[in-house]
């Protein structure tokens, strides 16, 4: 069921459909995606990348305490790099002000290669050169700190081992000058002499340690891969921002597409007819109609199974009601076309079937009958003469009758809006007629339809493929229904300027004396209404006659 706004939930199908007739706005918005990512392109700033690579190697500051093991932290490194204290060594060799550290500090990226003790530094500048500087800089800054921290580390050992010696040294002048005091042969001389060798052989020891300190080379890494010279800009990437500028112009135009869509009201196909109002679509001939010309198709033509199709729609409708009378009408223009070929159908079928030309202003009536207007719908609706009487039979086809409109369509038309032709159908089919078809204008232009739908116990509604829009279907389903008619389906018809190929039965015949013939109402509802003239009808000989 369509929802509140004609549209039902989409399919794979509907955005197929969306594409094939929007595809001109999707490709604006792949062109204008496109523009948009050139434009970017050559007005962006240029921004380049260098990288570089250190290979961190331990030192006495990286030990364990406890294990004597020295063990690197990477994570713990790579937050060293862009710590205030690096940044600002390379702000001083790059020259860059203090103010403007947390910008030099985020141009700098450090990421740490698995299963490595690398460092990657990688330093986006404005230039080649300022990148290749800037990313040499921080490597500088970061092993000059790392060989400062190992340094002082060291320092620190050898002042400690300093302050031992000392400590030491002192105790062994004091056991020195004992030994040197106390008389030979003494107890307390000897435990003197033994402190002294002790103390001395403790002070070799640490001084042995002090010099291993003090000639211990501190290697905190190095640079593996030297900072490059970028060759192009890392910034804007013209993959990436052609990409995206096509990606963001196809979501572009599908976006504006789908608004369209969703405004454009016309019914193009049975697609559009079945998801926007609901409306089944019991027929769709294939050769598109002549405004103004109404012909019969050839009952084993691609057309004449196509309202075969529809009668069988018609009489399975019927089949539950004993007052058979269908209704058909247009939205943009009247169902003459379709009105004709249905009563036709139904009458090769064996049903004995009236067509009455209630589109007093169509062209069924001077298209399908010979010869001058006779008397008709008007001359019944004023009772001047009874609906068998006028009812003309269709040579061919003998058990079709037509009803046209009478002698003077303005009268007609006049009577249709003041008397009730509900007992004009009641005596067609009192007089034998199983099925009355009622040929009724467009649904946009007269309001003659409900007073006609009124009378029919179902209708067929014809929609004009490329023109009939949502809205004109809602607006005659309400007419209809309001008359408690139910719509049996459409019938989905195009038009053209070209001739429909078409075969016609010979001419009626009928009892009516002919009347002289009255001149062709130009405007008898609307304003700018043309007249439609009597259209070529071939006889199955194919001889044209009119």
């Amino acid at each position: 069921m369509p929802t509140d706004d004609g549209l039902t939930a989409a399919g794979l199908g509907d955005y197929v459909v969306l594409i094939r007739r929007q595809w001109v706005t999707v490709l604006l918005g792949l062109v204008t995606g496109l523009a948009v990512a050139l434009a970017y392109l050559a007005l962006a700033p240029r921004e380049y990348t260098s990288v570089t690579a250190v290979l961190v190697t331990a030192t006495d500051a990286d030990s364990v305490a406890g294990t004597g093991r020295n063990e690197i932290n990477l994570d713990t490194e790579a937050q060293l790099l862009t710590s205030t204290e690096t940044v600002s060594a390379a702000a001083e060799v790059l020259e860059v002000p203090a103010d403007e550290l947390d910008d030099l500090a985020d141009r700098v990226s450090v990421t740490v290669p698995p299963n490595t003790e690398i460092l990657r530094i990688a330093f986006v500048g404005s230039s080649a050169q300022s990148a290749q500087a800037g990313a040499r800089a921080f490597a500088d800054a970061y092993l000059d700190g790392r060989r400062a921290t190992a340094e002082d580390a060291l320092e620190v050992q050898d002042d400690a081992l300093q302050e031992r010696i000392d400590a030491v040294g002192e105790e062994l002048r004091v056991a020195t000058e004992a030994v040197a005091t106390l008389p030979n042969g003494s107890p307390e001389r000897g435990r003197a002499a033994d402190q002294a060798a002790a103390l001395n052989q403790q002070l070799a020891n640490l001084g042995a340690q002090q010099n291993q300190v003090r000639s211990q080379t501190v290697s905190p890494g190095r640079v593996v891969t030297r900072a490059t010279l970028p060759a192009s800009p890392s910034s804007p990437d013209r993959y990436i921002t052609l990409a995206a500028g096509v990606v963001l112009g196809v979501l572009l135009g599908l976006g504006v597409a789908v608004l369209r869509h969703r405004r454009d009201d016309v019914l193009r196909d049975g697609h559009d007819l079945q998801r926007r109002t609901g409306v089944r679509v019991a027929s769709a001939p294939e050769n598109p109609l002549t405004d103004g010309q109404v012909s019969l198709a050839a009952p084993l033509s691609t057309d004449g199974r196509a309202h075969a199709r529809l009668r069988n729609h018609v009489v399975t409708a019927l089949a539950e009601t004993s007052r058979r009378v269908v209704l058909v009408a247009g939205t943009q223009r009247g169902g003459g076309p379709v009105a004709a070929n249905l009563a036709a159908s139904l009458a090769r079928s064996g049903e004995e079937v009236v067509l009455v030309c209630a589109d007093v202003f169509g062209a069924t009536a001077t298209s399908l009958l010979d010869g001058p207007r006779r008397a008709g719908l008007a001359e019944v609706l004023a009772g001047d003469r009874s609906a068998a009487e006028v009812a003309q039979r269709f040579a061919g086809i003998p058990t079709l009758r037509i009803v046209s409109p009478g002698r003077d369509a303005d009268r007609a038309d006049a009577l249709l809006q003041t008397r009730n032709p509900r007992k004009v159908v009641d005596a067609l089919l009192d007089a034998g007629a199983d099925v009355v078809v009622i040929e009724a204008p467009a649904t946009r232009e007269d309001s003659s339809v409900q007073t006609l739908a009124n009378v029919a116990e179902i209708a067929v509604l014809v929609v004009e493929a490329g023109r009939t829009t949502a809205r004109d279907v809602a607006d005659a389903l309400g007419q209809l229904e309001s008359m408690n008619t139910s719509v049996v389906g459409a019938v989905l018809v195009r038009y053209d300027g070209a001739r429909t190929t078409a075969e016609h039965m010979p001419a009626p015949t009928g009892d009516d004396a002919p009347a002289e013939p009255t001149p062709r109402v130009e405007a008898g509802r609307g304003p700018g209404r043309p007249a439609v003239p009597a259209a070529k009808v071939p006889d199955p000989a194919g001889r044209a006659r009119t």
